[in-house]
């Protein structure tokens, strides 16, 4: 199996072009430098060198500058008020493909102006591994998009330093992956002369080529956070290197040391727009005894002088003993009794509280060790049933989704991560070195050999031969001691030495490299057991279970460990597969749901420097939105102190910003006022669209599901099979095909009208600034800028222009032949030299847009033909039965629910007993239409009903059968929030067209005059052509 990379995803595309866009007018230059020679060339003769290449920036600051308002203004961030580095932060949620951006980054910073060396700086070696692993796996697909520039790559770790020399000495693309362990010391070997090296110092030769230096996980390589007056050993070192600019690429940048951002792309945009699986939370319930004092610290607090305890404990409300959270000190609340009212806790007094970060602790007098946060006492479950309950768990969530690939020919690989403490845990050693099973290997392989033999899962397994199967389903991935006579030992251990990077390097090592291997159908290795430590730097698109067995408090791991596996999962053929309904990412916790998700929100909050519910002026003013002219524009200050006004005056936030209730409620019921507070607040229907959107945003945490609350979704046959809806499926079932025509004369010509019609490509000037010296004293030189006069500049590298026709027919899938012919007769191709990469996006998007407009105008739609197979001419009623929906109730969830949270029987006229729908005006549909007269039936079609366009696979959202006094009608309604369609995305308007031109074939195919298909903006408009007497 291979894995296949898709090229066109627009916010893996907005992330590069935020970078490439720093350096727009920059020449294709390179700096050269004198490298001695290898030893092996010289052959005793002193003296000889070689050439060396290295990066060189010719852009001034104000360019630079200049150009970094552009790209921010572009995403939609706030431009910086000067530029004190050239340090670049790119921010981009766990899963959505960091390490693929960066290294397509490089690509096009080569293709565009002519950079070679990169330096990619990692924490440890098991993101130095997956960065190898990935630069092997693109290698063909960046090939492939870049016409194969020579390309090498290499670790450095000190043992291998005249790979250095070819570093330098190469004029191809460069790429040298380190962590920051090797660098990050006085003492490391790229700051020692080497022999290799005819004694020259390997830093030096890397200084040389003044290289891009990509950050991959900047919080963990610099070791600050970038607001405190010492700087941190990694920061300081990647200061020796000479960069030319420095990107920085992580989801959790730390608050204070975001400069110069040029893309976000986080966690709560991440996770509405489906970019990574849905994350599901398995927790486990016990009932208490009541007969022994269980207490368990949540956590510690410190605040107005006082340090205070949250813990768990049984409390006595009225005639009933619930577990809940409870607040104590070491003073007035002290005596756990009188906290919970029961006397069973008498002898449980607080004698101390430990608050240190990373020490949090409570102790009891009666109690001889203190709790750490996540402890308890008095537990009902012991900690190895709580584990051997947890693994279970796993393995059967495992197994059902096992079952329900294979039951709808999913060809899709699951695993399963496991994350311990301690290799103890998992594999033991006795007296004479043998490997022996840990605890929780014994465990596994004890309850997988147990579930195979249940009745749920014996179409799946063949349980007689269980136990084997269980010991060949799991591997330990862990550090590696390789001992006398070749003997691997797996240990614990911490990448702070030479040792320990290299006892890792052996076991990250095999789980990067084996990435396929471990995704790919039918290999044995579907467990997965490795050390908490791996949280950071791995992750497989396959991992659908992730267990923690580790009482993890109130330390930072959520974020992390749930990241090991958001990754949307891949198929055999190593395609990506998008959508919920698959990918659900299911954690088996070690702790309630409600802790588990409030964690979660708190880490993310910080992790992203925002509030959740508060509400402040300047995340209005600078909220970004596209203009009528195409530009991307700020809110704006005055149209955010009027909008948070009014907020304010309507009761919807509080005086500090806190979102209220009320807003919560207008927010999840499309309330009418809101929409106008917002849109008399600000100038556009556009500005209006973004700020709903963020107010969307800080109204909702993001959507944790609880699967105790998971609704299956059965199918009401009775409903299938009932006459209105047989009607109703007799008038849509009908397949068609379709045929382009397109007249390539006219495509041609129009094609020429959209590069004439485009906005002209401005030339490249500069810009002569005088500066006056003011003060030379002991601090230093003093200047200001004194004028600033446009200079027409005659740029070297204006006949060293990048091929031109083969950057556009990868961008547009045009020939070279038609290119020429439409650029020649555009006339616009003298700009081409004014700004070759803001003529070439130009000229590529506008191609792009009058191609598809053409595809669409040029289709043909027909019936299959009658002599085909029945299930080519005409979609199969088994595609409701074969839907297997689910969805959930309560806040956030997907199923339509009354106003106390129960779901609502939707089985008087639909074929689903309940309704899973996408968003709140649907709900207000799907009720409607449950509540109208005429509305005989209705489904939300299933996501398999799909009408093929050239532009990809059409899913429509509705099909209803309406009877009227004049005869029954049936409709395919399309919802969409927009008044006018010219206001979707063009890829949108495109699909529906050709969807309109599928239901007129089926129409005039089929003799049909009572079907039609309509776009509509909700149920008032639904609702008008529902009841009006002329269908259309």
């Amino acid at each position: 199996m291979k894995f296949s990379f898709d090229a066109d995803l627009d916010y893996q595309r907005e992330a590069i072009d935020a970078v490439t866009g720093l350096f727009k007018g920059q020449e294709r230059m390179e700096s050269q430098f004198t490298v001695h020679a290898h030893p092996s060339a010289r052959a005793g003769l002193d003296g000889l060198t070689d050439l060396g290449y290295g990066n060189m920036l010719h852009l001034d600051r104000k360019t630079i500058l200049d150009n970094l308002h552009e790209v921010q203004n572009r995403t939609g961030l706030t431009p910086e008020p000067s530029l004190d580095s050239m340090n670049f932060t790119i921010e981009m949620e766990t899963g959505t493909g960091k390490t693929y951006v960066y290294l397509r980054t490089i690509y096009e910073l080569n293709q565009f102006y002519g950079f070679t060396k990169f330096m990619v700086v990692v924490p440890s070696v098991a993101i130095k591994e997956g960065v190898e692993t990935s630069i092997r796996m693109l290698r063909e697909h960046f090939g492939a998009l870049y016409g194969n520039p020579p390309m090498n790559f290499f670790q450095f770790d000190g043992n291998n330093p005249s790979r250095v020399r070819s570093f330098a000495a190469s004029p191809s693309i460069e790429i040298m992956i380190v962590t920051v362990g090797a660098i990050n010391k006085k003492t490391n070997k790229v700051y020692q002369p080497a022999e290799e090296l005819d004694f020259e110092v390997p830093a030096d030769l890397i200084r040389a080529t003044n290289p891009i230096i990509i950050v991959d996980e900047p919080q963990s390589v610099y070791g600050d956070t970038g607001t405190g007056k010492k700087k941190g050993a990694g920061r300081s070192a990647l200061e020796n290197f000479n960069a030319l600019a420095t990107l920085r690429y992580s989801a959790t940048h730390p608050k204070g040391d975001k400069a110069n951002l040029v893309y976000r792309l986080d966690a709560i945009a991440a996770y509405e727009n489906q970019l990574v699986k849905q994350i599901e939370v398995d927790s486990l319930v016990t009932s208490a005894s009541g007969t022994t004092p269980y207490v368990r610290l949540l956590d510690v607090k410190r605040g107005n002088g006082a340090i205070t305890a949250r813990v768990e404990a049984d409390v006595e409300q009225g005639n009933e003993i619930k577990r809940k959270a409870v607040t104590v000190d070491t003073t007035s609340r002290s005596n756990l009794a009188d906290v919970t009212g029961r006397d069973l806790y008498k002898d449980l007094t607080v004698v101390a509280i430990n608050a240190a970060q990373g020490q949090q602790s409570i102790s009891f007098d009666t109690v001889a060790q203190p709790l750490k946060a996540g402890d308890s006492i008095g537990a009902e479950v012991s900690i190895g049933e709580r584990a051997r309950q947890m693994i279970a768990q796993t393995i059967r969530q495992h197994l059902r989704k096992e079952q329900e690939f294979a039951i709808h020919g999913r060809d899709i690989k699951v695993l399963s991560l496991f994350f311990v403490d301690s290799v103890a845990k998992y594999r033991e050693y006795g007296p004479d070195g043998e490997a022996l099973p840990g605890e929780y290997q014994r465990i596994f392989e004890e309850e997988y050999t147990r579930i195979a033999s249940e009745p749920e899962f014996n179409t799946l397994l063949d349980d007689s031969a269980a136990d084997q199967v269980a010991r060949e389903a799991h591997q330990g991935y862990f550090s590696v001691d390789r001992r006398k006579g070749g003997a691997e030992v797996l240990v614990d251990t911490k990448e702070t030495t030479d040792k320990g990077r290299q006892q890792a390097g052996l076991a990250y090592e095999q789980i990067m490299r084996d990435k396929v291997g471990l995704t790919t159908p039918g290999t044995s290795i579907r467990f997965i057991f490795s050390h908490s430590a791996l949280q950071e730097g791995w992750d497989n698109p396959n991992v659908f279970q992730i267990c923690v067995l580790r009482n993890m408090g109130t330390e930072r791991w959520r974020r992390q460990s749930i990241g090991r596996g958001l990754r949307l999962c891949v198929d055999g053929s190593g395609n990506r597969v998008h959508g919920f309904d698959i990918n659900r990412l299911t954690v088996i916790a070690n702790e309630s749901y409600e802790e588990f998700a409030d964690r979660l929100q708190h880490e993310l909050a910080e992790d992203l420097g925002i509030q959740f519910g508060i509400v402040t002026v300047d995340g209005f003013a600078r909220l970004p939105f596209k203009a009528e002219d195409g530009n991307v524009v700020p809110v704006g200050s005055a149209a955010a102190q009027t909008l948070y006004q009014a907020l304010f005056t309507e009761g919807y936030i509080d005086a500090k910003g806190k979102v209220q209730d009320s807003l919560r409620q207008a927010v999840r019921t499309g309330d009418e006022n809101l929409t106008k507070i917002v849109s008399d607040s600000v100038e556009s229907q556009a500005a209006a669209k973004a700020v709903l959107g963020l107010i969307k945003r800080l109204a909702k945490p993001i959507d944790v599901k609880k699967a105790g609350e998971r609704v299956a979704v059965p199918l009401v046959q009775e409903r299938l099979e009932s006459p209105e809806f047989q009607e109703l499926w007799n008038r849509i079932r009908h397949r068609t095909e379709y045929r382009v025509e397109v007249d390539e004369d006219s495509l041609r010509k129009a094609m020429v009208k959209a590069l004439r019609d485009m906005l002209p490509v401005p030339k490249r000037r500069g810009e002569w600034r005088t500066h006056r010296v003011q003060r030379i004293d002991q601090s230093g030189l003093t200047a200001e800028a004194a004028a600033a006069r446009r200079a027409d500049v005659t740029y070297a590298d204006s006949e060293d222009l990048p091929d031109i026709l083969s950057v556009l027919a990868d961008r547009t899938q045009l020939t070279r032949a038609t290119l020429a012919h439409v650029l020649t007769e555009s006339g616009t191709l003298g700009q081409f030299r004014n700004n070759p990469q803001t003529y070439i996006d130009q000229v590529s998007r506008q191609l792009n847009i009058t191609k598809a407009d053409f595809l669409v105008k040029g289709v043909r739609y027909e019936l299959v033909d009658s002599s085909r197979p029945e299930a080519d001419r005409r979609y199969a009623l088994s595609l409701f039965r074969e839907a297997d929906l689910a969805g959930y109730t309560g806040p956030g969830g997907n199923i339509v629910t009354d106003a106390d949270g129960n779901a609502v029987p939707f089985e008087e006229k639909s074929v689903y007993r309940y309704l899973v729908i996408d968003s709140t005006p649907e709900k207000e549909f799907a009720l409607a239409l449950l509540q109208h007269q005429e509305v005989k039936t209705f489904v939300k079609l299933p996501a398999s009903f799909k009408i093929p366009t050239p532009l990809g696979s059409y899913n429509p959202d509705w099909a209803l059968a309406v009877e009227r006094t004049d005869g029954s009608r049936y409709i395919v309604f399309e919802t969409k929030d927009v008044n006018e369609l010219e206001l979707l995305r063009p890829m949108e308007q495109n699909k529906i067209a050709s969807a309109r031109k599928h239901f007129e074939a089926v129409i005039h195919g089929v003799g049909i005059s009572d079907l039609e298909y309509q776009v509509v903006n909700g149920i008032e408009a639904a609702t008008a052509i529902m009841e009006r007497s002329d269908p259309q």
